[in-house]
């Protein structure tokens, strides 16, 4: 049930975001949502499980990243930042959360709370 050492995040597979196309930040398809990655103790979706049937890889995209959600999920992400996301596995661990981070150029959520 549990993805990470610490126990905190799940993985669920929502009906309302399943297959759903991913479009980034120049209106090219990247992938479809296959999955969310939850934060059950927040009530948050930390991220979306994103599978590229191109390159044959499954990646996550951080769900601060979302920018709208109709039939299509649409992110603020740059093709090479997507380009350059680590391959998920099954296991997540704070140092591939971090590589993510640093990839997308973003201030992590368990980081932001710290911030003044």
């Amino acid at each position: 049930m549990w993805i990470d050492s610490n126990k905190t995040l799940i993985m669920e597979r929502n009906r309302d975001t399943w297959q759903m196309p991913l479009i980034d930040a120049c209106g090219s398809v990247v992938g479809h949502v296959v999955g969310q990655i939850v934060e059950p103790k927040e009530y948050m979706v930390r991220y979306f499980l994103v599978y590229d049937p191109n390159s044959e890889r499954r990646f996550l995209l951080p769900s601060e990243l979302v920018v709208n959600i109709e039939n299509e999920i649409y992110c603020e992400v740059q093709p090479s930042q997507i380009a350059a996301l680590p391959e998920y596995e099954q296991n997540l661990e704070r140092d591939l959360e971090t590589q993510i981070y640093q990839i997308i150029e973003r201030t992590p959520y368990w980081e932001e709370s710290l911030e003044p």
